[in-house]
């Protein structure tokens, strides 16, 4: 009789518990966090995505990220945009896992904020207002992508800022020591 062997993996469940809490934080703060603007609003998801990146494995940043921003369309009304959403979230995460890799290499991923890490709000900002625009010009026309650039602008603006807010803050309590992930 043979036995079914469990392969170890590097992972915990508490990985992906965290994974799960993320996944539902992005949700929460993208479908019922809204910060009104003069042309519509933002929401906190974003800041959550780019949490997620820093403090989760590179397969579950993303996993977070796409799920979480998916389940926030569907609840949201929008479901047309759950995949182009999923897909734009898991681009967010890429410039922040580059720098993380380079870090851990350095042994000089302890905390959130760090000036590396920071200069990856420009480019996950580029990846949301691009994608965005792609998607827009994509599922409508080319009119109504230039029509919702500004409003994706104060998002990625917004987001950058709650963001580096919560990252002090984390760090403050030495939040990423503490998960020993």
């Amino acid at each position: 009789m043979q036995t079914l062997s469990i392969k170890k993996t590097k992972y915990s469940g508490k990985t992906m518990a965290l994974t799960a809490m993320f996944a539902a934080l992005v949700t929460v703060a993208t479908a019922f966090i809204k910060i009104p603007a003069p042309l519509g609003y933002a929401h906190s998801g974003d800041a959550v995505v780019y949490l997620a990146a820093c403090v989760l494995p590179a397969p579950f940043g993303f996993i977070a990220a796409s799920l979480g921003g998916a389940l926030a369309d569907l609840l949201s009304g929008y479901a047309v945009w759950a995949i182009p959403t999923a897909l734009i979230k898991a681009l967010n995460v890429l410039p922040f896992f580059l720098i993380r890799r380079r870090l851990q290499r350095a042994h000089k991923d302890n905390r959130i904020v760090r000036p590396l890490t920071l200069l990856m709000l420009l480019p996950t900002s580029i990846v949301t207002v691009g994608g965005y625009f792609v998607a827009n010009m994509l599922l409508y026309d080319l009119g109504a992508a230039w029509a919702e650039t500004p409003f994706n602008l104060i998002q990625a603006a917004v987001a950058a800022v709650m963001f580096i807010i919560l990252a002090a803050s984390l760090d403050t309590v030495k939040f990423k020591q503490k998960l020993g992930l």
